[in-house]
């Protein structure tokens, strides 16, 4: 037997189907780029140190003025 997809259904409107579910806004991409990028930049870092990455290099790697 198959299933054919039910066209009055919540999850084929794009609606939540879970109950109470809401959707608050649209996941933001650009924010998850660049978060990613951050954590890719931190990753590189560390595997190009010879030790454990050093806060002043981390600080540089994120663009974080050193206190």
């Amino acid at each position: 037997m198959t299933h054919s997809p039910d066209p009055d259904s919540a999850a084929d409107r794009g609606r939540p189907v879970l109950p109470g579910a809401r959707s608050v806004a649209p996941l933001a991409d650009t924010d998850l780029a660049e978060e990613i990028e951050l954590y890719t930049d931190v990753v590189v870092a560390a595997s190009e140190s010879e030790g454990p990455l050093p806060e002043v290099e981390l600080d540089r790697v994120l663009g974080v003025d050193g206190a």
